[in-house]
C-alpha cells in the first residue's frame, strides 16, 4: 500500500508510477508479505514485500486487501462487531474517502481470487492447478458467504 503523504492521498497519488490511477497498489497485501521486527516486546510491521503485482489502481484496493488478509474477515470470526471495529479502524488510518465502497471491494477481491485460482487451473498453471480440489477456493467462497452474511454491520461501521 502506498505511504500516505500529508493529505492522506499516498506517496505515489500523482505521479508517473500511478498514471491516471490513484496510487500505485502493492495488489497483495498479507501477513506473509510483511516484514516483522521485535519493537517494544511484540512484533511490529516494517516492510511489505513481493510486489510483483504492483501496478496503478485505487486506494480502496490495498485498504480493501488489508481488511480482508489482516482482518481475517471469514468464519472463523465470532466477534462480528469487533471485525466492524477494525475495519472501521483500518479505514480510517487511511483516510480512506470512499468507504462506503469498502465492503463492496473487500467482495470484489474475494470474487477476483476464487476467479483467478479457477482461469488459472484450467489454463494449466502447474501452481494453480490444484488449488480447486484444495480447500483454497472453499476457504474464499466461506469468507465471501460470511461477508455477505453480515455485510449491514460491517456497512453500518464505515458510516
Amino acid at each position: 500500500m502506498s505511504r500516505r503523504d500529508a493529505s492522506g492521498a499516498g506517496a505515489t497519488a500523482g505521479t508517473p508510477l500511478a498514471g491516471d490511477q490513484q496510487v500505485v497498489c502493492h495488489n497483495d497485501l498479507s501477513p506473509r508479505n510483511t516484514v516483522y521486527r521485535p519493537r517494544g516486546g511484540a512484533l511490529r510491521p516494517v516492510a511489505f514485500i513481493d510486489w510483483d503485482l504492483a501496478a496503478p489502481g485505487a486506494r480502496i484496493h490495498d485498504v480493501a486487501h488489508v481488511c480482508r488478509q489482516y482482518l481475517g474477515l471469514g468464519p472463523s470470526i465470532t466477534d462480528v462487531e469487533e471485525a466492524a471495529r477494525r475495519m472501521r479502524l483500518v479505514a480510517d488510518s487511511y483516510a480512506l474517502s470512499d468507504r462506503q465502497s469498502l465492503v463492496s471491494t473487500v467482495l470484489w477481491w474475494q470474487d477476483r481470487c476464487r476467479r483467478g485460482i479457477e482461469t488459472q487451473a484450467e489454463a494449466g498453471d502447474p501452481a494453480m492447478v490444484r488449488l480447486p480440489d484444495t480447500a483454497a477456493v472453499r476457504h474464499v467462497r466461506a469468507a465471501c458467504q460470511w461477508v455477505l452474511d453480515h455485510r449491514t454491520a460491517l456497512e453500518r461501521s464505515l458510516r
